[in-house]
């Protein structure tokens, strides 16, 4: 599909992306630039499904998916209810004992379906985030065995009954909401403060 060009003030303007949009920011940008915007990129897996797959594959767009693998949940790396060590991962609320234990349904799902093709777990769930045409994945790596690991899921074809089984295991997962990564590092007498003052008190642990 050709991009329209379009010139404002000296700068040339061509189909240009945006990232975590909604479908209505979405139509606004495309308005507004007169152009096509090819993608979105947003935050897209298993457990975060996208209510815009239908807007892009009707109009030939892309939606990236940032954090397809939900730092590593959906590998099978985290059996136990234990919080992870990674500072990151033990802060995030899909690492809370209680979705720990919640998601192992879906675990043992991703490890079946990974066995019949001689997969991981998160191969599997890379392999089910790209498995529609109007979507990319961009996973984190922190070595190159886990570039060429998460690149090797692109081969992977699920079918209708696999790919099924893990969206039914999937909507059986419903995890707990918890506290966001600032509450959970203030100090427990600042968390009691009222709203406004707690502001001026997150400022100040900033300095």
């Amino acid at each position: 599909m050709g991009s329209k060009e379009r010139t404002d003030h000296g700068i040339s303007w061509t189909a240009v992306p945006v990232s975590n949009a909604s479908l209505t920011r979405w139509h606004a940008t495309e308005q507004a630039l007169g152009s096509p915007v090819l993608s979105n990129q947003v935050g897209y897996s298993l457990i975060a499904e996208q209510d815009l797959l239908p807007y892009a594959r009707a109009h030939h767009r892309v939606i990236i998916a940032y954090r397809p693998l939900e730092l590593g949940l959906l590998s099978g790396d985290y059996p136990d209810a234990s919080s992870p060590a990674n500072p990151v991962r033990a802060t995030a609320p899909l690492f809370l004992p209680e979705n720990l234990e919640r998601v192992t349904d879906l675990i043992a799902t991703l490890r079946e379906v990974a066995d019949a093709h001689s997969a991981t777990p998160a191969q599997v769930a890379l392999a089910w985030v790209i498995h529609d045409p109007a979507v990319a994945a961009i996973p984190g790596a922190s070595s190159v065995e886990q570039v060429e690991t998460n690149a090797a899921a692109a081969d992977i074809e699920l079918a209708n009954d696999e790919y099924t089984a893990l969206q039914d295991a999937s909507a059986g997962f419903e995890p707990v909401p918890g506290p966001s990564f600032l509450t959970r590092q203030m100090p427990r007498p600042i968390r009691s403060l009222p709203a406004r003052w707690r502001k001026r008190a997150r400022a100040g642990l900033r300095r």
